[in-house]
């Protein structure tokens, strides 16, 4: 590869064929030409220009021990791969330091739920008492079976031990309790 090629691609090489290896100003001037570009690089990864700025300089500083060895072919990649190591470095060190923020429940008070509109306010209480009274219309069996079943949680198993009936007829009472409540307050998804 000729010298012109090479230094298209490694701003180095040239300083290399000249007998300048291992010349500090050259690698400054190679540094400082790649600067912008690794700016731009990091900054296009971080929220804040000032960290950018500092990792770019983390990562020069980290490229210096490079600079005189001959069997880096290509500084500038050298200098862009240290780079993206200082940015995950930096990465984890901010994951690590978030998990420290952690805030207590109890510390910030109770959560609120955002308010809803007075209209569906209105509309629910409106369905659950519509709720309460088709509930109360059922025959007292079924409607201890629907309340064992959804207000206790007891399953249908113990629901038929506690009334002393069968299993199905449990969950008869229970789907005819449901069939009511469908039918008090109809598709409200709809």
């Amino acid at each position: 590869m000729s010298a012109e090629i090479r230094s298209l691609f490694d701003p180095v090489a040239e300083a290399r064929d000249d007998g300048e290896q291992g010349d500090a100003a050259a690698f400054e001037a190679v540094l400082r030409q790649c600067r912008p570009e690794l700016l731009a690089y990091l900054s296009s990864r971080l929220q804040n220009p000032a960290d950018a700025e500092d990792l770019a300089q983390e990562a020069c500083a980290r490229v210096l021990q490079y600079r005189d060895d001959p069997s880096i072919a290509d500084m500038r990649m050298m200098l862009f791969r240290i780079a993206n190591n200082v940015l995950t470095d930096h990465y984890r060190r901010s994951d690590r330091r978030c998990v420290n923020d952690h805030v207590a429940l109890d510390a910030i008070g109770p959560l609120q739920a955002p308010e809803r509109p007075q209209a569906d306010r209105v509309a629910d209480q409106d369905a659950l008492g519509r709720l309460r009274r088709a509930i109360a219309r059922l025959p007292p069996k079924c409607q201890l079976a629907f309340m064992l079943s959804r207000f206790d949680g007891l399953s249908h198993r113990q629901i038929a031990d506690k009334m002393q009936v069968s299993v199905k007829m449990v969950e008869k009472h229970i789907a005819r309790a449901l069939r009511a409540c469908q039918s008090a307050v109809g598709d409200r998804d709809a």
